[in-house]
Order: C-alpha cells, then structure tokens, then sequence
C-alpha cells in the first residue's frame, strides 16, 4: 500500500469523531460535550457586569443591544442573529451557550481568539439577563 493511501485511513477516526458542521438556517446545536463544561463564572460576583460590557462592545451589532437580533449588521447577514430571549436560547445550557460563542457558526464568527475565557463565560451569564 502507498504511504499517501495511509494518511486518509489514519485520519478517518478523527473525522469520524468530530462534529460536522451544521449549514446556517438549520437549528444550531452545540456538541451534547458542551453540556459538561464547567463554568468558572458561576460565582463570581461581577459576572453579568462584564458581560454585558463585552457584548455592548463586540455583539450587539449583529444581535441588537438589547440581544433581539436587530442589530445594523443584521440586516446584511445570511442568516438572521439569534433573539436571545428566545426560549429556544434560553433553554440551552451554559455549556452549550459558551460552546457556540467560542467557535461560531456562519455568519457568526469564532471568538476564542478574540474573547478571553473568561470574556466567553461572562457573556453567557449577560445572555441569562436577557429572558
């Protein structure tokens, strides 16, 4: 067998494993994994606080100010933002919220480069304000 043969077969139980990409409109669902991690936020006192000034910085433009989705951006977009009041956002986990701020979807781009942890963690904690 040739050695380039391999290296499909070699990766074959990653591809296996990893999540597939969901195609924007279809509903968005974090890895049940997402569900487990822990947040290191849930105590602290100023969570929501910084939460809400990352997003008055970096989401509103597409999810609106006040997390409805009508943002200027949102218009331009393929995909409508997310309502965060939505009880279908609402009801994910902490976990699953935080999952999808870190690697994004398209049109919304990945923010573990751009957001600390922490960052990622807090702005879940604002999304929870926004029932």
């Amino acid at each position: 067998m040739k050695r380039h043969a391999l290296i499909p077969l070699f990766l074959l139980p990653w591809w296996i494993a990893a999540p597939l990409p969901q195609p924007p409109g279809d509903p968005w669902k974090a890895p049940p994994q997402a569900d487990q991690l822990k947040d290191p936020m849930a105590a602290h006192p100023k969570a929501v606080e910084r939460g809400a000034k990352v997003f008055a910085s970096v989401c509103w433009t597409c999810h609106g100010p006040t997390g409805q989705g009508d943002g200027p951006a949102a218009a331009g977009l393929p995909t409508a933002p997310a309502k965060l009041s939505a009880p279908e956002v609402q009801a994910q986990s902490n976990g699953a919220l935080y999952w999808k701020i870190t690697h994004g979807r398209d049109p919304m781009p990945a923010y573990e480069e751009l957001l600390s942890r922490e960052e990622r963690w807090a702005v879940v904690h604002y999304i929870r304000t926004l029932k």
